[in-house]
């Protein structure tokens, strides 16, 4: 694939991403940067549409998921990763935890330090939904 052809497919994928905040089908959008679990040089490919995407859920008043499954992808790390938090902040972006646990062992998996990496960054609260009515809690 050439170098036009992966941003292209990069910013296809966050298009999607914004589909998704604009219906009202959903209200928490997961993975948004899950792509570098299996492809790890999506994070390295150079696009403005992430900061549009970011806007986009954060004007939809969608929030986003910190999963803690990418620590179990060639990846590493959460999705999304700390820089796309700190974008996602300044957009407005309300914020829940997943750790997409396919094992009991791993049911709130690094739920603390995720809440410890949230205040650093800024995030004042997190977010849970109880039929779709938005719950908050102070981190």
């Amino acid at each position: 694939m050439s170098a036009s052809e992966r941003v292209k497919t990069k910013e296809a994928y966050y298009q999607l991403i914004e589909q998704s905040a604009r219906s009202d089908q959903f209200d928490i959008l997961g993975h948004i940067d899950a792509m570098k679990g299996f492809y790890p040089e999506f994070s390295s490919i150079e696009t403005d549409q992430l900061e549009h995407t970011l806007k986009i859920i954060g004007d939809n008043d969608k929030v986003i998921e910190i999963n803690t499954s990418g620590k179990t992808k060639d990846s590493g790390g959460w999705y999304p990763a700390d820089d796309i938090l700190e974008r996602a902040l300044f957009y407005n972006v309300g914020v829940t935890f997943g750790s997409d646990a396919h094992d009991p062992d791993r049911v709130a998996d690094e739920f603390g330090e995720v809440q410890k990496r949230l205040k650093e960054i800024g995030f004042k609260e997190m977010h849970y939904f109880v039929q779709r009515q938005r719950q908050s809690v102070s981190l």
